[in-house]
């Protein structure tokens, strides 16, 4: 979610904490010091200070040029090759074949979906998760969408005493999602929310699945649920309502999972052999099948051969180049924003992993995870500012950078023409100070929530002055994605 959020509690990856959790309730505010035609109410926002409102677009000091893609592939020119591949074939294979390792990234490493599955790991992954929600109801921290505990026979439910011996045998049985459908964290239907309930912030949505992406259905589940998982995040389904392909043979599975794939660079719908349409949205994965001119899609009747418009998709092999990413990064400008993928948007790393996916590049799901993705850096947070751009920059130079602060991450795209750092991100939010806040005055305290929901290019000076601090003095790890041993450029 939004830079301005924060992250729930990482339990072995079981979570996909979309960029971060809702600021605390705002303190009550104090009447403005100048007079007003009324006093403000205890509670009640000063007029000249409301608590929310929507941020400009452009966001304040971006220009018209800093949205353009050419004006960046022109700045970085300046600095690296645009057109060397950053990965030769073999390391990018490793870096891919890294994210999946469980004793690097927990149970959030990817999974090999027609793998089998392991049940003491399952049923261990499952009770964890299941106690860490069962701590957060019976505290409050997590309410229903009218701010009433969660029923007591519910969080009975959620006691975490499965057995491996459930999880024994379990068939391998791999779908392909049609349409959006959302992974629940909890084995719940019900939303619910932080206190201070903004409903699109639903807790108990871990992610969804997105049209044409493969899913395994590892077990059913009571009330009509089952377990499933993508490659990235586990959690439930509603059977009944999930719009999904029938099983695939594993053969024809190892496609979707693996690859090659062309992208979608639109929405746009296909029939199958029925006649029926099948929905195409942006950014869908489809793995090739004759060049640009046929892809294997998948639909109500099963996956099957496609002619599809070259216009409309990639190419099916892109070289992995600062050009492609930056191509590949600006396709995505403006477009929602959303925790969890709520109401099909991406959250800051959704983003991410769908970008680089469609450049051939795995990525985990979570912010935490993407920043121990490539080769990375801890920054203190009493580093001076020109130090931590000094580094930045030093990283932007070495390859693609991303800039993490728990709860967000984003892309660096490196200086503009006039020395400002900037980032291109999917984000909900940021901070503004109100004339008259001091410096360390309580969260809430004359500062207002400007909502940007989308992707969008903005500078590292967003929330200074304010109780979140600008994002450059937020920023705790920068992450280079090159391989490991690309401190020098290859010869």
């Amino acid at each position: 979610m939004n830079s301005s959020r924060t992250h729930g509690v990482l339990l072995g990856g079981l979570f996909v904490f979309a960029c971060g959790t809702p600021p605390p309730e705002p303190a009550p505010q104090a009447p403005p010091p100048a007079p007003v035609a009324r006093a403000a109410a205890a509670g009640e926002p000063a007029a000249d200070c409301p608590a929310t409102g929507v941020a400009v677009d452009p966001l304040p000091r971006t220009r018209p040029e800093h949205e353009q893609l050419d004006y960046w592939l022109t700045r970085t020119a300046a600095v690296a090759d645009l057109d060397r591949p950053l990965f030769t074939p073999a390391e990018l294979a490793a870096f891919n074949a890294r994210i999946g390792r469980r004793e690097v990234f927990g149970a959030s490493a990817r999974a090999d979906l027609l793998s089998p599955v392991d049940p003491a790991r399952l049923a261990d992954d499952l009770n964890t998760r299941l106690g860490y929600l069962r701590g957060k109801f019976e505290s409050a921290a997590y309410v229903r969408g009218d701010g009433t505990p969660l029923p007591p026979e519910q969080i009975a439910a959620l006691t975490p005493t499965l057995d491996a011996r459930a999880f024994t045998d379990l068939p391998i049985e791999v779908r392909v999602a049609l349409d959006l459908i959302p992974i629940h964290c909890a084995p719940q239907r019900e939303p619910y929310y932080t206190p201070s309930r903004d409903l699109a912030f639903d807790r108990n949505l871990c992610s969804m699945a997105r049209a044409q992406e493969p899913l395994q259905i590892l077990r059913p589940w009571d009330g009509g649920l089952a377990l499933a998982r993508t490659t990235y995040v586990m959690g439930w389904i509603d059977l009944a309502d999930a719009r999904l392909s029938p099983p695939l043979a594993p053969e024809i599975a190892r496609r979707f999972i693996d690859g090659p794939f062309v992208r979608a660079g639109q929405d746009f719908d296909l029939s199958d052999r029925q006649g029926t349409d099948i929905h195409v949205p942006f950014a869908s994965l489809m793995p090739t099948a004759s060049g640009r001119r046929e892809a294997l899609v998948a639909g109500p009747g099963g996956a099957a051969v496609r002619s599809v418009d070259p216009a409309r998709v990639s190419a099916p092999e892109r070289p992995l180049t600062r050009r492609a990413v930056l191509t590949e990064a600006f396709s995505y400008l403006h477009r929602p924003y959303g925790w969890g993928d709520y109401a099909g948007g991406r959250d800051c790393s959704r983003y991410l992993m769908d970008m680089f996916g469609g450049l051939g590049l795995v990525l985990p799901r979570h912010t935490s995870d993407q920043a121990l993705a490539g080769q990375f850096e801890d920054l203190p947070p009493d580093l001076p500012e020109p130090e931590r751009l000094r580094r930045i920059d030093a990283a932007h130079r070495r390859g693609v950078v991303l800039l993490h602060f728990p709860g967000h991450i984003m892309l660096y795209l490196g200086r503009d023409d006039a020395g400002a750092p900037m980032a291109i991100h999917s984000f909900a939010e940021y901070l503004v100070p109100c004339p008259g806040r001091t410096d360390g005055a309580p969260a809430g305290e004359r500062e207002t929530l400007l909502r940007v929901d989308g992707v969008h290019v903005s500078d590292l000076e967003l929330g200074r002055g304010t109780s979140r601090t600008a994002f450059i003095q937020r920023i705790s790890r920068i992450t280079v994605l090159a391989p490991p041993a690309a401190t020098e450029p290859r010869p």
